[in-house]
């Protein structure tokens, strides 16, 4: 073990002694300002709803991340938390490879002129939430109900004159009895979370620290498009909550990427890390626009060919953005990289180790020079910091940072691209003026407001230009990042001159006003998929949820179709799990279903068509009821009659409003896939697809193809299971185990590589059991007691469900705790009402 890996060994043990309190669901809502420049609730001592059990995991892309509540990005892998066997940064997707062990937020500032430093990274969490489990992280999606966002029409989702008053935080922010109702959703997965610096647990593991009184809010993002699906995006806006001035403020990102295979051990010693901070042209539709990298880079250097799946790709992470001043007085007046800082080893930070306190970490945030790039393969950790800033008592800043990965070097940087287009996102002219910004100034995309008093701008392209005076009380629009656009045209449209047809400006003219980021469309959403997982034959379920999701920029209804996908022969990648899901290359697509509208097989969806057994007596209540009171949503807001569950009167409610026309009503499909072996592993998704309208002469003359959603985003993990045998067909002899002999042969087809919670991987299965709570014994030939399984499905039974019920699996693994040895076991199944079965197996290892 090197000694940079010694340091996490002994850290690992110490942080888990502030873990003592684990994710909950989000308590009841209270009254709550999410701004706290609108007054604060803010969250108040104790241990603090620390998110690291790994539920939270961006993984319907390419890239899979593991977030927290606390600032830290990564799952820490081999350290022994419970989220350690989830992805950190593992790409591509169900690979097993890794990118990162943990990475987290850095912001240091001088207070009355002493350097404070509050971190979040491997060694330190000094950011913590709250104590009551309403800080937890929430995840929603784009299309999500209440989050419609700009530049949708229906972003103001509540109607009362204000857009995203209510942010996504479990609170009623905005008073109105309703809590999330008015949020930004954004990508087709985000999470958000809000942590603060100077709660009592932030002391826990650094006695010594000295908060700066900060509140952060931390948005991340994820989409699933292939175009778009190797980045994770990240929104921090970073709130001065205290009443000092905090001067020359820097942010800044510590990462320790270790890049390799999880089944590879030592796989960070042969890291190398680089910096890139220049600019390229880019394809933006027929455009060659210019993109401005600005990363911290890892990479293993030799890519581990001896690896069974080797590490060719390269992480990045990506400044992207973060609050701009054009006067240059409370920030940069263009988004930049101040310093870039390797380490690696165990050496004194004198001699390039790892800083160890605050005047030591600020010195190396707020350095105006980068270290030289290292050429020899180690472990390596590394800083990146942007600033300065001067952030006053209330003020705010923001900050974009993007984990990005690609092959090689070429393909880090092309998705490098695709994140930092996905984040420039576009311009519109949401003030409904095309003289804002005035059309004789082309490429004014800032506007200068002198609210309190007046201001000089410098203009960036011509140095021996007087300041131009904004007097108090007056605005002016300028081209701030004038420079950026000069040396952009040189680079992508050279020969060109200045204010020509083809000069590319940043917000382009016409009065477009206003820049939106984090923009990229998506297809319709995946709707709610259930599945029956029957003997030799699995049964898909799912509502017309896609089809009741409105385009998010033109609120139009632009469904086209479904495709059904499953994906075989899954073992469990090191660093996967069934939460995450299989690797792209194991989806294959079953079937195709569309709309008959002249645009591809004009299938119908007709024949996929199902209707709910519900009970005719529980749908005429309903019915009568909704006509009545049509905003009845579900059993909650009318209990149903005695004898019936809420979930029968969420359905015979939604059933029912379709009948009537009513909005919220939902129509149900089915699909039967038969070609499944019983016991084995399967993924299923079912994803939509959307279509484009064609216009001729302002008249819709039909479709072109639109978007498809990816499988990575919604999918459901199941095996096959066999029939339960009720007491008046049960057979004794029907009652027997698989694989019987159970070898490493047999027993392979359906085996998994180990984890924490199936320390083998491997299985039997005792099949058509009774249809009744039974026990089952397994004894070695001596009559020694080796395992005692209880199987209990009598809930499902009792609903009318044998096709599902009549298997129970057995890891051989003893009462004991060890893995049995090979031999000829008895086993036993007994229920109340059956005739006891008994029988034998074999096991050979």
């Amino acid at each position: 073990m090197s000694a940079a890996k010694t340091i996490k060994a002994r850290v690992a043990p110490l942080l888990a002694c502030a873990l003592c309190c684990l994710l909950v669901p989000a308590g009841p809502a209270a009254a709550h300002q999410d701004s706290p420049a609108g007054g604060h609730d803010y969250p108040v001592g104790g241990n603090g709803t620390l998110v690291i059990d790994g539920s939270f995991v961006h993984n319907v892309g390419e890239l899979q991340m593991n977030i927290t509540n606390f600032g830290v990005f990564g799952s820490y892998p081999n350290a022994g938390f419970a989220m350690s066997e989830m992805p950190s940064a593992q790409w591509p997707a169900g690979s097993g490879v890794e990118y990162l062990w943990a990475a987290g937020l850095w912001c240091g500032a001088r207070v009355s002129g002493i350097p404070r430093v509050s971190t979040s990274d491997f060694r330190i969490w000094e950011f913590r939430p709250g104590i009551e489990p309403i800080y937890t992280l929430y995840r929603s999606f784009e299309g999500s109900r209440g989050g419609n966002r700009l530049p949708s029409p229906a972003a103001d989702d509540d109607n009362d004159g204000r857009i995203d008053e209510d942010p996504l935080n479990g609170f009623d922010d905005d008073g109105d009895g309703l809590i999330d109702e008015d949020f930004a959703a954004i990508s087709n997965q985000m999470f958000r979370c809000t942590y603060r610096d100077d709660l009592p647990e932030s002391y826990g593991n650094s006695p010594d620290h000295q908060p700066l009184n900060l509140y952060v809010v931390q948005e991340s993002y994820e989409w699933e498009n292939d175009r778009v699906d190797d980045f994770v995006g990240v929104e921090f806006t970073v709130y001065n909550i205290g009443e000092a001035t905090l001067e020359d403020f820097f942010l800044g990102f510590f990462a320790d990427p270790d890049v390799g295979s999880r089944a590879l051990p030592n796989n960070y010693e042969d890291d190398l890390v680089d910096v890139i901070d220049a600019s390229a042209c880019v394809k933006k539709g027929s455009l060659e626009v210019p993109v401005r990298y600005a990363m911290g880079v890892a990479f293993d250097a030799d890519g581990d060919p001896e690896a069974d799946t080797p590490a060719l790709g390269q992480i990045g992470i990506m400044f992207m953005g973060h609050t701009t001043d054009p006067s240059g007085v409370k920030a940069p007046p263009r988004v930049t990289l101040r310093s870039w800082q390797a380490f690696s080893g165990n050496a004194p930070f004198e001699d390039g180790g790892d800083p160890t306190n605050d005047e030591q970490r600020y010195a190396l945030m707020s350095a105006e020079t980068s270290d030289k790039k290292p050429n020899v393969p180690r472990d390596y950790r590394m800083l990146l910091s942007a600033g300065p800033f001067l952030v006053e008592s209330g003020d705010s800043l923001k900050f974009q940072v993007a984990f990005v990965v690609g092959e090689g070097r070429e393909g880090l940087l092309e998705n490098a691209a695709q994140a930092k287009l996905t984040y420039d996102g576009n311009w519109f002219d949401l003030d409904a003026d095309i003289n804002t910004p005035p059309q004789v100034k082309p490429c004014a995309e800032t506007l200068i407001e002198a609210i309190t008093e007046s201001v000089e701008w410098a203009n960036p392209c011509d140095s021996l230009a007087p300041p131009v005076l904004i007097n108090k009380g007056e605005k002016m629009w300028v081209n701030n990042d004038c420079r950026i656009e000069i040396d952009a045209n040189a680079l992508c449209n050279p020969g060109l001159i200045e204010g020509m047809d083809g000069w590319w400006c940043t917000p382009g003219e016409g009065g477009l006003d206003t820049q939106i980021h984090w923009l990229y469309g998506s297809p319709p959403p995946p709707p709610n998929l259930r599945i029956w997982p029957t003997e030799g034959k699995n049964v898909l379920f799912w509502d017309n949820f896609s089809e009741a999701i409105p385009d998010v920029s033109e609120l139009i209804y632009d469904f086209e179709g479904y495709r059904v996908w499953r994906a075989d022969n899954w073992d469990r990648p090191f660093g996967s799990s069934i939460d995450n899901g299989p690797s792209s290359d194991l989806w294959m697509l079953l079937a195709e279903y569309d709309m008959q509208n002249g645009l591809g097989a004009d299938t119908g969806l007709e024949g996929l068509r199902y209707q709910p057994n519900v009970d005719a007596n529980l749908m005429a209540f309903y019915t009568d009821a909704l006509m009545d009171n049509p905003t009845i949503d579900s059993g909650h807001d009318l209990l149903p009659p005695t004898g019936y569950t809420l979930a029968e009167a969420d359905t015979a409610i939604a059933l029912a409003k379709t009948a009537l026309g009513l909005p919220g009503g939902k129509t149900y499909y089915r699909y039967e896939d038969s070609r499944v072996h019983t016991g084995m592993h399967y993924f299923y998704s079912v994803t939509a697809t959307d279509h484009e309208r064609v216009f001729t002469n302002s008249v819709l003359t039909g479709y072109a193809e639109g978007l498809s959603g990816d499988p990575s985003s919604g999918f459901v993990y199941t095996v096959p299971q066999s029939a339960s045998q009720p007491s008046w067909d049960y057979d004794p002899d029907q009652v027997f185990v698989v694989p019987n002999p159970a070898t490493q042969e047999s027993m392979a087809p359906w085996a998994l590589n180990p984890n924490n919670d199936d320390p083998t991987g491997l299985k039997v299965e005792f099949r058509h059991l009774p249809a009744a709570k039974c026990t089952i014994r397994v004894y070695t030939l001596a009559g020694d007691l080796v395992k005692t399984i209880v199987h209990d499905r009598s809930a499902d039974i009792a609903a009318g469900d044998y096709g599902s019920t009549g298997t129970a699996s057995w890891d051989l693994v003893s009462r004991n705790g060890q893995d049995v040895a090979s031999g000829v076991y008895v086993f036993s199944v007994e229920a109340d009402g059956f005739d006891r079965k008994v029988g034998k197996f074999i096991v050979i290892r």
